[in-house]
């Protein structure tokens, strides 16, 4: 062989495993986006949930020593975020800035009438109708409470439509997934296909099949690595470019935790699909008969 041809060899096997990188890299980074839509997505909705008050109205002359009480006793649950105390006073600023000034019954009666109250809010884990109920009549025993309200019909609105969302999503990306192997499978099968008389000639001087295995495979795993390293950069660079664009979304959605499982999780997919991708190559070829390498 030639010097020019050698090059020629060379260069068409680079250009091979770059191309077939580039191709497994664009589909894993089309599993990795919708698995952040979806991993986000779970962020958002928890935090919309947790923005619900569940509002606690006291009776009149309770004493603060009393209040203060049961807002410690709230505080100390697992399930509860946050609570906000609020006097008389605060109450009925509330109140004023969210109607109309002119619209201060307390200069016509002489007197505040509204309570205080307790805005306790929950954990997103907590946070379903079912679970609030169910503390709802426990508070209800209480002496010093006498009314307590909460967003009962849109809570349950929104539990779920997130449940059907999360869902479809998780349906979509499971769909998504079966494609991508699908895709990456016989991307590498091609591959593959370029060395097949490689394989039986091989085969034909007496190597095992794991032997002729070997090296396709760890190229492969090889090859699927640096596949999600691409995508991996890809996907981050896309939620830097989010973020930049919409600094809210990042005080809102930003998880590093979070970003770096999922991560993670691509590296991983891309190299088992990889290695189950040539696993199944090699062996079909392994498998046919000579003759019909040439078909």
């Amino acid at each position: 062989m030639s010097a020019s041809e050698g090059k020629y060899s060379n260069w068409r096997t680079t250009a091979s495993y770059v191309s077939t990188a580039i191709s497994i890299a664009m589909v894993i980074y089309v599993v990795g986006l919708l698995g952040l839509v979806l991993m986000k997505g779970k962020i958002l909705g928890d935090s919309f949930k947790e923005k619900f008050a569940f509002e606690i109205y006291l009776k009149e002359g309770v004493e603060d020593i009393e209040v203060m009480q049961l807002k410690k006793k709230l505080d100390a649950e697992d399930f509860v975020k946050q609570t906000i105390w609020k006097d008389k006073e605060e109450a009925l600023a509330e109140y004023l800035s969210e109607v109309d000034p002119k619209e201060n019954f307390s200069m016509t009666l002489g007197a505040n009438p509204l309570p205080q109250n307790i805005d306790v809010y929950f954990t997103a884990a907590f946070n379903h109708p079912d679970s609030i109920n169910q503390l709802k009549t426990q508070l209800q025993k209480n002496p010093i409470v006498d009314d307590l309200r909460y967003p009962r019909d849109l809570l349950y609105v929104v539990h779920e439509n997130i449940n059907k969302i999360s869902l479809g999503l998780l349906i979509v990306s499971c769909l998504l997934l079966i494609i991508a192997i699908g895709l990456i499978t016989n991307t590498i099968r091609l591959r593959v296909y370029s060395q097949r008389f490689i394989l039986k000639t091989m085969q034909l001087v007496g190597a095992s099949n794991w032997f002729i295995k070997r090296p396709f495979i760890w190229h492969g795993m090889v090859l699927g690595f640096f596949s999600g390293v691409i995508a991996v950069f890809a996907l981050a660079g896309t939620l830097k470019i989010i973020y930049d664009f919409w600094p809210a979304f990042q005080e809102e959605l930003q998880d590093v935790a979070m970003d770096l499982f999922l991560y993670g999780v691509m590296l991983i997919v891309a190299i088992c699909i990889s290695w189950f991708a040539t696993q199944v190559a090699v062996g079909r070829y392994l498998r046919l008969k000579t003759e019909k390498l040439y078909y």
